[in-house]
């Protein structure tokens, strides 16, 4: 399975971070996640990675 968000190399051999979920690049804080270096995609990820991890914890066990 796919991990929700992933790297795409752009064209113009610039990153994007893609979100598989919605099937479009991420906009995280009024920002389109794409023309950036390796290094800030990579960055990006890995907080939209911790942002979801935690967002899970913070869910509420339904009632049975």
């Amino acid at each position: 399975m796919k991990q929700r968000f992933e790297l795409v190399l752009e064209p113009t051999d610039l990153w994007t971070v893609w979100d598989n979920e919605l099937d479009e690049p991420v906009v995280f804080a009024d920002r389109l996640l794409a023309g950036l270096s390796k290094g800030e995609a990579e960055a990006a990820r890995q907080i939209l990675l911790e942002v979801k991890k935690n967002r899970k914890k913070e869910k509420p066990a339904d009632a049975a």
